[in-house]
Formats: structure tokens, sequence, C-alpha cells
């Protein structure tokens, strides 16, 4: 007497199974196919959105260094702080400064503004600061549009003179005042 076999178990007979039904290709294939779907897309992100890593003036930066911090050093031996406001009506940047010395005429005044999305994107802006009473100076600055104002999320200023520096952040300078103390 003969045992009968399971009909999937019979000699000769193999049931054809496409690789793609299979769950262990998925398995084995999947993970990697994943990670390297997702490091191309990394990839592309980085790219996108990459900051500058060194300046284009990066020599003439590393010079300026012992002179920055002198004047730094200047700026905080005359107890110098100011006060700034910007008058989107006029569009001018109106200043109070403070000092236990003499200050002069005029200062320069530049103004890096970044927009919301990143660093890649700034713009350095110059001009001179006139003196209009004691320690009060004033400069005219219209950015070119209504739209620039809305984008500049954050101005990283500095107001310098041929002895001595300030700088200071200024986050949302249309809608609130800047005030800078010499660093310590």
């Amino acid at each position: 007497m003969q045992a009968s076999l399971h009909p999937d178990l019979q000699p000769g007979k193999a049931k054809a199974v496409r690789w793609y039904k299979e769950p262990w290709v998925w398995v084995v294939v999947g993970g990697p196919a994943i990670v390297v779907v997702a490091s191309l897309y990394t990839g592309f992100l980085a790219y996108q959105g990459a900051d500058k890593v060194v300046a284009q003036d990066y020599y003439k930066q590393g010079l300026m260094i012992n002179t920055n911090i002198r004047n730094d050093a200047a700026a905080r031996d005359r107890h110098m702080s100011a006060d700034m406001h910007f008058d989107r009506a006029d569009g001018r940047i109106s200043m109070h400064l403070k000092s236990d010395v003499d200050l002069p005429d005029s200062l320069q005044l530049s103004i890096a503004e970044s927009g919301s999305n990143s660093a890649v994107n700034e713009i350095i802006r110059r001009g001179t600061l006139t003196r209009t009473g004691p320690g009060t100076y004033q400069l005219s600055y219209l950015p070119p549009s209504e739209q620039e104002l809305q984008n500049n999320k954050l101005w990283h200023v500095k107001i310098e003179a041929s002895d001595w520096r300030l700088t200071g952040d200024w986050p949302n300078p249309m809608h609130a005042p800047l005030q800078i103390k010499a660093s310590n």
C-alpha cells in the first residue's frame, strides 16, 4: 500500500512563483532601497540649502580681526551704547548714541539683511549716519520694495568710526527698536 502525498509535494509538480511575489525578496531588497532613496533626497536638500562655508573675502576678514577686537574694546572702554529705530513711513533710521567721549559728525553704518530662508541671500548695505543733534544721528534708508521689507527678518548692524565699533543683531527691524551695548 502506497501512501498518497499532498498534491503540492508530489515530485515533478513545482509551483511557479514570481520573484516579486516572494515576501523575503522585499525584506532583503527593501531596506537598502529605502536608504538609497533617502540619501539621494538628503543630498538634494543639502545642495539646495547649502550655506556659504567660506566668505569670498576671507583673507581680508582674517586680517581685520585684530582691528575689530581692538575697536570693540575701545567702544567698551568708552561705555558706548546705541538705541536705533526704523521709521517705515519716512524710510529713515534714527539712532541715539551714548558715550563718555565726544562723538564724530558722521558714522558708518553697515546692515546685513537676511531673509527668512538663509544667510545665502544676505544683502549688505552701507551708509553714513549724519549727526542731527547731540548723540542723535539719522540715515535715509529705503529698501527697494515693500516685499523686501516684509522678507527681512534679521538685520546685523555695525556702527563704526575709525577707532571703535558697535555691533548687534536686530530681529524684526520693521516693528521693534534695537538697543546695542558694547560687547564684553
